[in-house]
């Protein structure tokens, strides 16, 4: 009776936990499936707040790169544009110096030949003074007898025992040696007056010279400040924005000889324009239309930018690029040959001008020809010039025919004289310069 009742308890008890453990099992479950929905869009927001960020990351970085870009170009133009008002501000500076500089020259030239003057006075003053010294040491000895006979020239003979006829003899020739005595007189006077003249001529001509020295030394300080100016304007230019003439100096300074230095230049100069018109092609194509434009410009500038070439001397423009004399003319006989350029001996500190109108390739030392300059007038015609002892422009400046360039080396007298080397060049040939100058 008790185990049967035992037993239906324990049924009862089954039948009720049956259903109680399936509602616990599906509790669980439920709870399992809600937690794992939650991680699961938990990790979706995290991924779409991952990708939010990454992409305005992104925009932000494109955003900066466009910005950065869109300075640069802001930075370049205004450059270019910093560079081409140095460039313009450096060929107006110089082209200011064309009348001083005229004047200049003409007060060197001037200088110059009154130093010569002075000293062809001095030499004179030398040669007299060496003739009186031998025509007063010829005639000293005969002064006493001259004297005497002046005074007593019957006594004086009458008190040397002669016979008449060897009297008489005497008496002519005391008389012919009075006339050569009164002669050398008169010549040792004309010297003396000579002499005294020249003393007046000196003291005039020195004179003249303190005058034009100070003339020319004021001249000299404002065509060195103008002058300076430019080239302070043109190597801002340089600095502000990195251009081809850069490369086409380098390319001179690298040369063994000036004929390997203008071709190097020439070569240079076509692959440069190659280089931008490239770049304006890419530009085009990039639709960059602004970038092109200036590649292009640039290239044209290269090309024509130059100078007019050259044309032969009227008496307007006609003049040598440096005061004093010419040394060795061109096609004059030398030990390497007949001579490819004009040599001049300039006066000290000698200002030099520009031969044509155009833009220096090339400004500095180079190999044994010391400071050196390479102007292109365009057409392919190039000068020269040689030995000066500072150079007043820089590699792209453009600069006026008869604008100050440089300036010739401090001379004393001693030494060897420095000389400024002039060679006009046609492509890779010389050209007799004399016609241009």
């Amino acid at each position: 009776m008790a185990s049967g009742i035992v037993l239906a308890c324990c049924m009862t008890v089954s039948a009720w936990a049956a259903p109680a453990a399936h509602h616990v099992a599906s509790a669980t479950s439920t709870h399992n499936a809600t937690h794992t929905s939650t991680a699961r869009e938990q990790r979706i927001r995290q991924q779409l707040e991952a990708a939010r960020s990454a992409r305005e990351n992104l925009l932000a970085r494109q955003q900066q790169q466009a910005h950065d870009l869109e300075e640069r170009r802001r930075v370049e133009r205004e450059a270019r544009e910093q560079a081409r008002q140095d460039a313009q501000k450096a060929a107006s500076l110089s082209a200011a110096t064309v009348d001083a500089t005229a004047r200049l020259q003409h007060t060197e030239q001037q200088a110059a030949d009154l130093d010569s003057r002075i000293t062809g006075l001095h030499t004179e003053q030398a040669a007299l003074r060496q003739q009186l010294a031998r025509e007063v040491a010829r005639l000293s000895p005969l002064l006493p007898l001259a004297e005497r006979l002046s005074l007593y020239p019957a006594d004086t003979l009458l008190a040397v025992p002669l016979p008449a006829d060897r009297a008489v003899t005497g008496l002519l020739v005391v008389h012919g040696m009075m006339g050569d005595i009164a002669g050398q007189a008169r010549a040792i006077h004309a010297r003396r007056t000579r002499l005294a003249q020249l003393d007046g001529e000196l003291a005039q001509q020195q004179q003249q010279m303190r005058q034009v020295v100070s003339e020319r030394e004021s001249q000299r300080d404002t065509v060195n400040r103008a002058a300076h100016a430019a080239l302070e304007a043109q190597q801002r230019s340089n600095a502000a924005a990195a251009s081809a003439t850069q490369a086409v100096a380098e390319a001179a300074r690298r040369a063994s000889s000036v004929q390997d230095a203008i071709a190097r230049i020439e070569a240079t100069e076509e692959q440069a324009e190659k280089n931008l018109e490239d770049a304006a092609r890419a530009a085009e194509r990039a639709h960059n239309m602004q970038a092109a434009a200036a590649a292009r410009k640039q290239a044209h500038d290269m090309a024509t930018g130059a100078g007019p070439g050259i044309a032969p001397a009227t008496s307007a423009s006609a003049g040598a690029p440096v005061a004093g004399t010419v040394l060795t003319a061109w096609g004059h006989p030398t030990e390497s040959g007949p001579a490819t350029g004009i040599t001049y001996a300039p006066p000290s500190r000698a200002t030099v001008r520009a031969p044509c109108t155009g833009r220096i390739d090339f400004a500095g030392a180079f190999r044994t020809y010391g400071q050196m300059m390479i102007l292109d007038c365009g057409k392919h015609y190039r000068f020269v010039l040689a030995g000066l002892g500072e150079i007043a422009v820089a590699a792209g400046q453009q600069v006026s025919h008869g604008a100050a360039v440089g300036q010739m080396p401090q001379w004393n007298g001693g030494g060897s004289r420095p000389t400024l080397f002039v060679q006009l060049r046609h492509g890779g040939g010389t050209v007799n310069p004399a016609p241009y100058l």
